[in-house]
């Protein structure tokens, strides 16, 4: 589609389900994008997708729980398009458990998944986007963001926060860098694959449009969020959910 033509994106989880969706589909529209990921394999087979269809990509190992592999992770990337024009802080950890059951590693680690790498990884490449005078940071938050769920204290605080810091960040750094929320609701990932038939069932029937959404039906979003064609949006959510936060 052309419209991210010569831009760079950085894009964290690609390896599997949002992620790798969205760098399929930033490449399509022709971004050339670093696939970060801590599964070789999976983030191997999002280049593979990605060069099969004539775009371009590269792979960026990183553990985004650890701060190092964060800074190394945005250094690589910069090394090898010399820019970044896109962030999408994407990766997430969760354990199902609730407050009493779960351990104080438990919890850091989903802190350190979900919220402080993005926060990391935003500290890190802001001056770079700040020098080049433009920038674009998409962070995943999720519906866990905006109501809390039975068995997620972790996640779900970790989600609320990552509001939080995508409001702050755009307040800090805007005019020149955008800073929005991409909030799916069910989305047909392999995060699926460990939740109950009954339980998937019961979330379908309480979405309105009645089914999950692919994760190509995100890509999308961040698409938009990406382009110029959300260029008066920054501290913003967009709430892709099939209207499950409605009812």
């Amino acid at each position: 589609m052309g419209d991210l033509d010569g831009k760079a994106a950085l894009i964290t989880g690609a390896g599997n389900g949002i992620g790798r969706a969205t760098a399929i589909c930033l490449a399509s529209a022709g971004a050339r994008v670093a696939v970060a990921d801590v599964e070789s394999i999976a983030a191997e087979e999002t280049v593979g997708a990605i060069q099969s269809q004539g775009g371009e990509a590269r792979v960026v190992m990183a553990d985004i729980g650890q701060t190092a592999h964060i800074e190394r992770m945005v250094a690589e990337t910069l090394a090898t398009y010399g820019r970044v024009d896109i962030l999408h802080n994407n990766a997430a950890w969760y354990p199902v458990k609730a407050a009493l059951e779960t351990t104080e590693e438990e919890w850091d680690r989903t802190m350190a998944v979900c919220l402080k790498s993005a926060w990391l990884a935003s500290r890190a490449i802001l001056p770079h986007m700040l020098e080049r005078g433009n920038g674009c940071i998409i962070n995943t938050a999720s519906i866990h963001s905006l109501v809390g769920f039975p068995d997620h204290t972790a996640y779900d605080t970790a989600k609320a926060g990552l509001i939080g810091l995508t409001r702050s960040l755009a307040i800090d750094y805007g005019p020149t860098v955008r800073v929005n929320a991409l909030v799916p609701g069910g989305v047909a990932t392999q995060l699926w694959d460990r939740i109950s038939p009954e339980y998937r069932q019961t979330f379908i029937d309480a979405t309105v449009l009645k089914r999950l959404a692919t994760p190509e039906e995100m890509a999308g979003g961040v698409l938009f969020l990406a382009s110029e064609r959300s260029a008066f949006m920054t501290g913003a959510c967009l709430v892709m959910d099939g209207g499950w936060t409605i009812v």
